[in-house]
């Protein structure tokens, strides 16, 4: 091969060469300018998500405060006149102080309409219009919603942003506009520096006019310039223009014209240096979002690579060798671009994100973690054992041990985790609740060297969880007003009934008690019998509300049944069969006797009426089981303790219930019979609670039904014997007073007549303060007080305390229509002689009051 040929075989091969270079290298030009602008649009994106977020934030805490409903009431008396002005302000600076400083805000202000301050930390503000800046966006305020203002100067050097949310009246109407001064931490320069990565790299905002909103990275150089002055902040004193002319740069003009966009062309900024930038329009803000880098900075790189391939051309080993180590940078470049990238997306997260090693220790934690434990900076955690930081203990306070952490777990079995509820923990010992995440880490080769946990606060989730079961308690709450609302109603139907009857037959009494005395002996009768219904009304109200206990005493339910069998039998239809299976020997139980009756009348009447009239049995069965805690679950009434227990079953081979009948049946007043009104299986059930048992109900349709009452058995068995406890009638008074109190005239003169009547001397007193003078003046010749216990002016309870001072040994009947259980519990240990229930008949009382003189 000649020379030439060689020549021109290297010349061909440089013009190759050469040729390869200068395409290769427009590439590379083009992808480096391409891949730059991607990570500044990245970061644009970036700082929009960033500012929204903020604002958000801020607009909802200063929105949640002005609607408090003492904040609110404060600011609309300050934003109205007749009102005590300097109070109210010195109320709501106390109000605003420790709100403002906690919420990273430096000051507040309420303004008015027109734009005038107030109220306000200064007094000396006061009366003020504020700056023209704060002044423009007042209007969009009291017309709209919250917003954060553009920077505004105030004075010759402070540079502030409010945010500002308008105050509204009763009316709807805005009264007014609540405006916070933003602490620096959160004014745009803090969010656009999460694009100063590099040496020239900026993010900034412009307004509408061209000034820029944030302050330049570069202001030294810009005073250098002479483009500001000494000391001068280019945060809104400098307008985005090429230097050294009057014209918009080509990001700015670009924005101004409306659409969103990026440029690799290289364009000078404001300082006169060659950039690519990305911008785009911020609608939140009324401002661009720009960002810039030296084409310099962007072309490092490709000069790095332009200089290797030169280079090429002297050595084809030599530039092979540059070449690998040049894409080697190259490579490492774009990784290290692409996770300060990751960083800065990790940081702007919300969510809490910390990694672990195979040991447990923190190898990595972003701001939202360190902020969430409460520490002030992610290398206070570095290297640190996780769990014993902020998950060493339970809610409870006792100890988590690391082998039980589902964190722990997660890392063990190369599983992901995800948990619903768990609690952490921060650096002052107060803990939180939170949702956490954990995902394994793994290596080329498959093996796990630690996990990622992602976790979030969830505590306002719970706060949503608790008002939501307030609301559920306030419905139910509500629902039972309704029923007590039908109790009422059919209370008051049953009284209007018994004393319609009361009335008639006491008037044809008055009319006859001359002409005719038997027939108005008669009509006196049908009223007692009237009184005694309206009593046994009563006691099934008491019985209802499970407050009836009366007289307590050990009972032998087969007995019991035995004695009432002819009232019974009595009261069924014809072709009505009552079938017994008593048990011989029954442990006693502790009740009422007459509420047990009564709670078998009805258990057998309902029984009856199931029946319908045609032909069918009533079973009746004692006996005594052990109840556990399931069997008991499905039991009507206050769920007792698992034990033994008496019971009574009551069945019948009647039409049965439906599930829709069944939940209905205890409620007052029910019934599926036109004849069936009345509290019934309510004052059953009122029984039931009143003696700590338990109802249990079978039942299907055509099936029948059986009731089956289990009441706490005691040790003893029955014995069968009965004791007498009727009075002698021949016992009388002999003349020995007796004082009443009470504050119905009524019911003290019926009291009274029938003391006399006994053949005792009564006295009466309207309430306490005039049964102690009465008692003073004639305290040797009272032998017995029967007293009421509410009445005005001084009650029983505490004319019975004076009458105890007065003579320690003063014996004391109370009267009362509730329950004696109710009405004596504060006067246990107090000797009283004894206790009457209203309405009482002349046999009680005589009893009564035969037991408290005490004659043999």
């Amino acid at each position: 091969m000649s020379a030439h040929t060689g020549r021109v075989i290297a010349t061909l091969f440089f013009l190759l060469a050469g040729l390869v270079s200068w395409v290769s290298l427009g590439q590379i030009r083009q992808h480096e300018l391409l891949t730059a602008a991607r990570s500044l649009q990245g970061v644009n994106t970036l700082t929009a998500r960033v500012l929204q977020k903020q604002s958000t934030e801020a607009i909802a805490e200063a929105t949640s405060l002005s609607t408090n409903a003492p904040v609110h009431e404060l600011m609309l008396a300050l934003l109205g006149t007749g009102t005590d002005v300097p109070a109210s302000r010195y109320a709501l600076r106390l109000r605003l102080a420790a709100w403002l400083v906690s919420h990273d805000f430096r000051d507040f202000y309420l303004l008015g309409p027109e734009g005038r301050i107030r109220a306000g930390f200064r007094d000396a503000d006061l009366g003020k219009v504020v700056a023209q800046g704060v002044l423009d966006t007042l209007g969009d305020v009291l017309h709209g919603e919250g917003l954060i203002t553009h920077p505004v100067l105030i004075g010759d050097h402070d540079v502030q942003m409010w945010m500002m949310v308008p105050v509204y009246d009763q009316g709807g109407i805005a009264a007014g506009v609540f405006a916070v001064v933003l602490d620096k931490q959160r004014h745009f320069d803090e969010t656009t520096g999460l694009g100063q990565f590099g040496a020239s790299t900026e993010t900034y905002l412009v307004d509408r006019q061209g000034r820029m909103l944030t302050a330049s990275r570069f202001e030294n150089q810009l005073i250098a310039n002479g483009r500001l002055k000494e000391g001068q902040n280019s945060e809104l004193n400098m307008l985005v223009h090429v230097s050294g002319s009057n014209q918009p740069t080509l990001a700015v003009a670009h924005m101004l014209d409306g659409p969103d966009g990026m440029s690799i062309t290289p364009y000078p900024d404001y300082r006169g240096v060659p950039v690519i930038g990305v911008w785009q329009w911020d609608r939140l803000f009324d401002a661009a979002i720009i960002s810039e880098m030296d084409v310099d900075e962007a072309l490092a790189g490709y000069v790095q690579t332009r200089n290797l391939i030169l280079m090429l051309l002297a050595g084809l080993l030599l530039a092979g060798l540059i070449v690998a180590r040049s894409y080697a940078r190259y490579r490492r470049r774009q990784e290290r671009e692409s996770n300060e990238l990751r960083n800065l997306l990790l940081e702007s997260t919300a969510e809490a994100i910390y990694g672990l090693d195979l040991q447990g220790r923190c190898s990595f934690a972003n701001k939202a973690c360190v902020r969430m434990l409460g520490y002030e900076a992610a290398d206070d955690l570095y290297g640190r054992n996780m769990h014993l930081l902020a998950q060493h203990s339970h809610a409870d306070g006792t100890s988590y041990d690391e082998q039980q952490s589902r964190i722990f777990s997660s890392l063990r079995n190369k599983t992901r985790m995800h948990c619903r509820e768990e609690v952490f923990w921060r650096r002052d010992g107060s803990s939180f609740p939170v949702e956490f995440w954990s995902h394994p880490l793994f290596d080329d080769g498959g093996e796990v060297v630690g996990c990622v946990v992602t976790f979030w606060d969830i505590s306002e989730l719970r706060k949503a969880e608790a008002q939501r079961n307030r609301i559920e308690k306030q419905i139910q709450h509500t629902q039972r007003l309704e029923s007590l609302g039908v109790l009422a109603g059919g209370i008051a139907h049953d009284f209007n009934n018994i004393l319609s009857a009361i009335l008639g037959n006491a008037a044809l009494a008055s009319r006859k008690v001359i002409s005719d005395p038997l027939d108005a002996r008669e009509r006196m009768e049908s009223v007692v019998q009237c009184c005694d219904r309206a009593s046994v009304l009563c006691r099934q109200m008491l019985a209802y509300s499970g407050k009836g206990k009366f007289v307590i005493r050990q009972i032998n339910l087969s007995s019991m049944v035995e004695e009432i069998t002819h009232l019974l039998e009595v009261s069924l239809d014809k072709g009505v069969v009552i079938k017994y299976s008593l048990a011989v020997t029954l442990p006693l139980v502790e009740a009422d006797e007459a509420q047990m009756q009564q709670l078998i009348m009805n258990l057998v009447t309902n029984a009856n009426e199931a029946i319908g009239g045609k032909s069918g049995v009533i079973s009746i069965t004692t006996g005594v089981m052990h109840a556990d805690a399931e069997y008991l679950m499905d039991c009507y009434g206050d769920i007792p303790v698992a034990g033994r227990y008496t019971y009574v079953e009551v069945s019948d081979t009647g039409c049965g219930m439906d599930a829709e009948t069944r939940q209905k049946i205890f409620d007052p007043f029910f019934t599926t019979k036109f004849t069936g009104r009345g509290l019934g299986m309510s004052a059953v059930l009122g029984i039931v609670r009143g003696h700590h048992g338990a109802l249990k109900l079978y039942s299907e349709p055509g099936k029948g039904t059986t009731f089956k009452y289990l009441i706490p058995a005691s040790d003893e068995l029955a014995t069968g014997e009965h004791e007498a406890l009727e009075l002698e009638d021949q016992w009388r008074g002999d003349g020995r007073l007796v004082l009443v109190v009470d504050d119905e005239e009524t019911v003290r003169e019926t009291a009274m007549m029938m003391l006399e009547d006994m053949g005792f001397t009564a006295v009466g007193a309207v309430n306490g303060l005039e049964a102690l003078a009465l008692y003073r003046s004639r305290q040797k010749e009272i032998a017995v007080v029967l007293m009421d216990l509410t009445m005005p002016k001084m009650g029983g309870e505490e004319c019975f305390r004076e009458l105890r001072r007065i003579n320690p040994d003063v014996r004391v009947v109370l009267s009362s229509g509730y329950s004696e259980q109710d009405a004596i519990q504060t006067f246990t240990g107090k000797k009283l002689a004894g206790f009457v229930q209203k309405p009482v008949s002349p046999a009680r009382l005589k009893q009564v009051i035969h037991a408290a003189v005490g004659d043999e």
